[in-house]
């Protein structure tokens, strides 16, 4: 499995500049970087099993994220607490006890909650997100998520797929009414950094998210720890790198070359692991 260190060598070796006297080692671990990136993004090598829970908010005091409990009616509450009622979440500001009935949003009246906490028995809450939105930020790998494959909602002993369906579709068909609640069924991107479920949860649910995530930057401070890319993977990194580092330099037909070098071993390894399947041994079928 490669270190930075390795990497490091090969695009040394590539680029006959052994003793770093064109590319600093620094230089050449940016681009290192930015190929492990490029790499991940064109197979999708690095993909987790992220598990949290629907309603989920995102903390931005702690870059995390929460998972508010139902609201409930003459309870003692806390400041920092998260809960949700209908299809927003909150937090408590203040604490005290909460009111008799539920936040009045949305109603006719007061179809989007308020910017400002307002009062809920003796207690302030604020608004926080809708019920529906599941941040990237929120989920255990935060920002490093950069695509959603799938998503299993957890109910009593079964593990149910929601379907999806595009934005446009999505919101049509399923974001119609904004007091539909009950157990989401299926689930759209919107834009980079953000999933939406329908309906909005009615109560909380554990969920399996299936995901794509960008690799930790490695760094010349610790150049041995092992790449979380590994072999056949982190074979074409060194190509994307050379060619970064051809680019830079202006020699545009050796960068091309590079590139092309990447493409081919990228295609390679894309051959290799996916051809293995086998979708029934028993199947007379295709």
């Amino acid at each position: 499995m490669a270190t930075l260190n390795d990497y490091l060598s090969q695009v040394e070796n590539l680029l006959h500049d052994v003793n770093n006297v064109f590319w600093t080692q620094s230089q050449l671990t940016n681009y290192i970087n930015e190929a492990r990136q490029r790499t991940v993004r064109d197979t999708g090598c690095l993909r987790n099993l992220q598990t949290t829970t629907a309603p989920l908010a995102y903390n931005s005091t702690s870059l995390t994220g929460v998972s508010p409990t139902a609201w409930v009616g003459n309870t003692a509450v806390t400041a920092g607490q998260y809960v949700f009622s209908n299809i927003f979440n909150y937090v408590y500001t203040q604490s005290g006890t909460s009111g008799t009935s539920a936040p009045a949003y949305p109603s006719g009246s007061s179809p989007f909650p308020p910017s400002a906490p307002f009062a809920d028995g003796s207690a302030l809450l604020q608004y926080v997100s809708n019920c529906e939105i599941i941040p990237f930020n929120a989920l255990p790998q935060g920002i490093n998520v950069y695509d959603v494959v799938n998503v299993n909602l957890y109910w009593g002993n079964s593990r149910i797929p929601l379907r999806y369906l595009p934005w446009s579709n999505f919101t049509a068909q399923l974001r119609y009414w904004q007091n539909y609640v009950g157990r989401p069924v299926c689930f759209s991107m919107y834009g980079q950094q953000a999933v939406y479920i329908a309906p909005i949860p009615d109560q909380s649910y554990f969920i399996e998210v299936d995901t794509n995530i960008l690799p930790t930057a490695l760094s010349l401070s610790t150049p041995n720890v092992t790449d979380s890319i590994i072999d056949p993977w982190s074979g074409s990194v060194q190509y994307y790198a050379a060619y970064k580092a051809k680019f830079y330099e202006k020699s545009y037909g050796e960068a091309e070359i590079f590139k092309q070098e990447y493409n081919k071993h990228i295609l390679n390894v894309l051959n290799s692991t996916f051809t293995r399947r086998i979708p029934d041994p028993y199947s007379s079928g295709g």
